[in-house]
């Protein structure tokens, strides 16, 4: 998937769809939840669940065209912006199959110490793992998608 360094795939299970016979929308957020996880195994070079230090603050979706059972979704995922305390995610979902555009979605991430319940500045070890991650300085990360 082009301009996306994390993609993992998902193949959709029939407790994904709704009443209707498609993936129901609540599943993508869930979705979208794994793929900030893969991010993170990458970052962080392996996933230790009290590592996540990052508490997500708002997610957007936009859904351009339904998914199946039996499909298999490539599910794309890269920061796109960076701030003091906070960075951007931007997703992309297709369809493996067709590469048709099922859905795009973008989230904001705050920076967070559980212990002291309290948002924190994006460390400067962290910002370096994302300019590895992405391939790029922090200053040339991609356009958060429009959503």
């Amino acid at each position: 998937m082009e301009g996306y360094r994390v993609v993992f795939e998902h193949e959709i299970l029939f407790r994904d769809l709704d009443a209707l016979g498609h993936v129901n929308n609540v599943a993508f957020v869930a979705f979208l939840e794994d793929a900030r996880v893969q991010y993170w195994r990458v970052l962080r070079k392996g996933l230790d669940a009290t590592r996540i230090d990052f508490i997500l603050a708002e997610v957007t979706c936009r859904y351009h065209s339904p998914a199946h059972f039996g499909e298999t979704l490539l599910i794309g995922i890269r920061v796109c912006g960076a701030g003091n305390k906070s960075f951007k995610f931007d997703y992309r979902i297709e369809d493996k199959a067709t590469r048709r555009l099922v859905a795009e979605a973008t989230s904001v991430q705050v920076m967070y110490d559980y212990r002291r319940q309290q948002s924190v500045p994006l460390d400067e070890a962290t910002r370096k793992a994302i300019a590895f991650v992405e391939a790029v300085p922090l200053a040339e990360l991609p356009e958060c998608a429009e959503i």
